[in-house]
């Protein structure tokens, strides 16, 4: 083959390569932030490189047909005699033992009950009546009399004053008489009819079986040998000619690419409007995003901003610049910041203390929530607490009520009061209400409680010494009902037996955590095992409660790991 296609090659490829490596990188994208510092205008310069369609030689690959001898095998068919053994029935006696039932009467010792009349004597505490003259005495009545009391002043005049003296009379004594129950002790007998139990013999029917001895016909099966012609086939090996294809190179094609030409800038800006100024610690991001030709650039720009909400009021072209006039609106409505942003209101008890919680959703700078809470009486309307608090921030508000009684039914009212320089009017105001009674369990709700599925070791979670057994409990945690749990752990050693680890009693409300799933960390039972030792955990899960349950729950959950 010729050395000068593959030279013009060579060349290309480098050529090739010298462009790729000195194309300047694009800016398709920019993302700007704005501080207190940066003003009104907000500046970027996107760039976007264009390419030409170049020529070049390259080489192809054809097709060439050749002729080459090739080997197969054909199957020729033979006649042989084989021999095979078939199974042939024959007819024989067995004899076997068959059960057969029959009755007994058995005597078994039962017990009754019986009523019987008994002397018995117990000790009693009886009481009777002492009486005893006691004296008492009490204070005698104030004797009060006016004493005038003189003496100078500054100037030396004589100034009297009268004032109001009180003494204690004679103590006056009397004999009272005063009685009390004194007790005593006695002992009374007499006879009492006392239930008794006796042994007596009773009979019943059992079934019992005796075996008997039975015959019966079987067919049976011996093998005997046949013989029979069949076709068999053996290969022979023939040879022909075929044609066959191999590629060969070939030069030369010519082919196009597209490669870098140039690169053109556009530059973009944004005018924010009066009164959207920062303050300090206050930031906006800017992103610019370039798309279109050279000759029908397209500039869009997107504000992400926690404090206003911007739209494009004018777009315009200051020779190459792209300019984008913003106005502002009122980042918090009714829509976004009304009654839907307040979720799950309610009045929960835990060991007998009252809670108000619910979910904020909303949070911004500038934004501040006020809350005021009224509970009122359901029966008599009468309020019986309230509370007023701010908040600034997106997260699960909780307010104690104490006072409350878990047995009382309420309705709570929130009113909440959002006021910003970004609120639509400068004032959002909307009421929520919620009711609360104590309920009890419906029997379904019981009978889970003794349910084992509702109870799941689901993994762990975490790595190292802060790993933790991930517990779920379906069973909703009711203050009259008390859940411990028992963790155990094993280990499996190279011998294939089990050793164990370590065990710890937990109270429910002690592993409960904030999403209100349970977790148990390895470290409260004082273990680190290596993360290859493979664990075999036993969860036991005990219930008791005197309103709910008549006797104590117990179950076991595992899971290896």
């Amino acid at each position: 083959m010729s050395t000068k296609p593959l030279i013009g090659v060579i060349l290309t490829l480098f050529l090739g390569a010298h462009s790729f490596a000195t194309t300047p990188q694009e800016k398709k994208q920019d993302v700007v932030t704005r501080t207190a510092a940066s003003g009104q205008t907000v500046r970027s310069e996107l760039s976007l490189n264009v390419t030409r369609s170049e020529p070049y030689q390259d080489t192809y690959t054809e097709q060439v047909p050749y002729q080459a001898e090739e080997t197969y095998y054909v199957d020729i068919p033979y006649e042989t005699t084989e021999t095979y053994y078939e199974d042939v029935p024959y007819y024989e006696q067995e004899t076997y033992w068959e059960n057969v039932p029959y009755t007994e009467r058995v005597a078994y010792t039962d017990y009754e009950e019986y009523y019987d009349n008994d002397y018995v004597c117990r000790n009693v505490t009886k009481y009777r009546e002492e009486c005893s003259n006691e004296r008492v005495c009490e204070p005698g009545r104030n004797v009060c009399r006016q004493v005038e009391e003189c003496g100078t002043n500054a100037h030396g005049q004589r100034i009297c004053k009268t004032r109001k003296v009180c003494e204690d009379g004679p103590r006056e004594c009397r004999d009272l008489r005063q009685c009390r129950q004194v007790p005593y002790s006695d002992r009374e007998c007499g006879y009492e009819r006392v239930r008794k139990t006796r042994p007596v013999t009773r009979y019943r029917e059992e079934t019992r079986y005796r075996q008997e001895q039975r015959t019966r016909t079987v067919t049976k099966y011996r093998k005997e040998l046949r013989t029979r012609k069949v076709t068999k086939y053996r290969q022979e090996e023939r040879t022909r000619t075929v044609t066959k294809y191999r590629e060969e190179t070939r030069c030369c094609v010519t082919r196009y690419r597209d490669v870098f030409d140039h690169q053109f800038t556009q530059p973009a800006s944004v005018i924010f409007p009066a009164g959207s100024e920062l303050l300090a610690n206050e930031t906006e991001s800017v992103k610019f995003v370039l798309t279109g030709t050279e000759a029908a650039p397209i500039v869009t720009v997107t504000v992400k901003s926690d404090i206003f909400t911007y739209t494009v009021a004018e777009t315009r072209q200051d020779g190459r610049e792209k300019v984008f006039v913003l106005a502002v609106a009122p980042k918090w409505s009714v829509e976004n910041a009304g009654t839907t942003s307040v979720k799950g209101l309610k009045l929960a008890f835990t060991k007998g203390q009252g809670k108000i919680s619910f979910q904020e959703t909303v949070a911004g700078s500038r934004l501040t929530s006020t809350y005021a809470i009224e509970v009122r009486d359901s029966q008599s309307q009468s309020l019986v607490f309230e509370n007023r608090l701010e908040n600034s921030a997106a997260k699960i508000v909780e307010i104690a009520t104490p006072g409350l009684a878990r047995e009382g039914k309420y309705a709570i009212t929130l009113r909440v009061e959002r006021k910003g320089q970004n609120v639509a009017g400068g004032l959002i105001q909307f009421e929520q209400n919620a009711e609360y009674e104590k309920k009890g369990l419906a029997e379904e709700e019981i009978s889970l409680l003794s349910d084992s599925k509702q109870v799941a070791i689901v993994g762990i979670e975490s790595a190292g010494a802060d790993r933790v057994v991930a517990i779920r409990d379906n069973t909703p945690h009711i203050e009259e009902v008390q859940s411990t749990y028992k963790l155990v752990v094993w280990k499996k050693l190279s011998s294939g037996k089990i050793e164990w680890l370590g065990e710890k009693n937990f109270a429910r409300d002690a592993i409960q955590r904030a999403d209100g799933s349970l977790g148990i960390a390895l470290k409260e039972i004082g273990l680190n095992p290596s993360s290859s030792t493979k664990l075999y955990m036993d969860l036991v899960v005990r219930r008791e409660s005197a309103q709910y349950l008549s006797n104590r729950v117990q179950f076991i959950v595992n899971k290896t790991f």
